[in-house]
């Protein structure tokens, strides 16, 4: 009976010990403070074929960044994707998405420091982007960490 209870506890621990160890999610939130995104406004021509996008990206490490372009499309410039725009050490990119239907889009733009590895995703929804009116008030994301 001494050799059953022995051999049962030898096989439980075994078994405990060999469980495999989960690992730990990494988060990817930068330990940095919030990005504002300040003064933000989207002015698009009565036709919607251009529209001009202007903000500023403050980190509050570094004086805020101006960013201003021109959007130009056939149609619906103000829905428009834009990639590769350059502002100051940022490049920017933006897409819009209307899956909830018409009157509820909104657009997200990616706003990505490829010198400290850093991205954030600024979004406003199509009422919040009331044409030639700066979106008050400013709102402030999180950085993420690049890790590639």
């Amino acid at each position: 009976m001494l050799f059953s209870k022995t051999a049962l506890l030898s096989l439980l621990a075994g078994a405990a010990s060999a469980a495999p160890v989960p690992e730990e999610a990494q988060s990817m939130v930068a330990a940095v403070p919030q990005w504002t995104i300040a003064n933000f406004k989207r002015t698009c021509n009565g036709a919607d074929t251009s529209c001009t996008v202007q903000f500023a990206v403050d980190t509050h490490l570094a004086a805020p960044t101006p960013c201003s372009y021109v959007v130009n499309a056939a149609s619906r410039a103000s829905r428009a994707t834009t990639s590769d725009i350059t502002c100051g050490p940022y490049k920017v990119s933006s897409g819009w998405d209307g899956s909830w239907g018409e009157g509820n889009g909104f657009t997200t733009w990616a706003v990505v420091d490829f010198g400290n590895r850093l991205i954030v995703w600024p979004a406003y929804t199509d009422k919040q982007l009331v044409n030639g009116q700066v979106v008050k008030p400013d709102l402030s994301f999180q950085p993420q960490s690049i890790s590639w």
